[in-house]
């Protein structure tokens, strides 16, 4: 369990990490997302392309190295070409992340609610707001790919700082609700 907080805590920064990148210089992160992503997936699907050719001719067939190969690099050079395109589409993800990061600190909340912690209702309504700041960014009403990114930059530098507030909270909580029953840890045996 202290790994998984940990874990959390360190994903909380990278979030609010990237959430500060994305807020000061929106327009060189959404090209270089993109640019990036089609990067990868044209190498990969080169990669796929040389195993087909390199392959056995009485190797299995269901692996589908070729064809994969060929979406995979058709894919990464029309995210390259077409770069503004694909940038149109990125607030859709970002408010993805946005609800998953959102259920996650719902689920914070009522972790906080198990071990007996105060304020559990407010930390289920800062929740609710990033899942609310999601399904905003997914339906667009911001006009510019830009000012979106600005807009989901500031929810993630939020949120990130908001969860590791949380995952240092649980934990403290977690510590007095072990020592004040005698419920053992396995963790606590090793």
């Amino acid at each position: 369990m202290r790994d998984v907080l940990k874990d959390a805590s360190v994903s909380s920064i990278l979030i609010a990490i990237v959430g500060l990148v994305l807020l000061l210089m929106p327009s060189l992160t959404n090209r270089i997302i993109v640019y990036g992503i089609g990067g990868v997936l044209a190498v990969y699907g080169i990669g796929r392309i040389f195993r087909y050719i390199r392959r056995s001719a009485d190797a299995g067939s269901l692996e589908h190295d070729l064809s994969a190969g060929l979406v995979c690099v058709v894919s990464g050079l029309f995210m390259i070409l077409y770069c503004p395109v694909v940038i149109s589409v990125l607030p859709f993800l970002f408010g993805l992340a946005l609800i998953f990061g959102g259920a996650m600190s719902i689920q914070g909340a009522f972790d906080v609610r198990r071990f007996h912690g105060d304020r559990w209702v407010l930390n289920l309504l800062i929740g609710i707001a990033f899942v609310v700041a999601g399904i905003a960014a997914i339906r667009n009403p911001f006009g510019t790919a830009s000012l979106l990114t600005r807009f989901v930059g500031l929810c993630f530098l939020i949120l990130g700082i908001y969860t590791y507030m949380e995952n240092k909270k649980v934990t403290e909580l977690r510590r007095q609700f072990q020592g004040s029953s005698d419920i053992i840890d396995e963790e606590d045996i090793k």
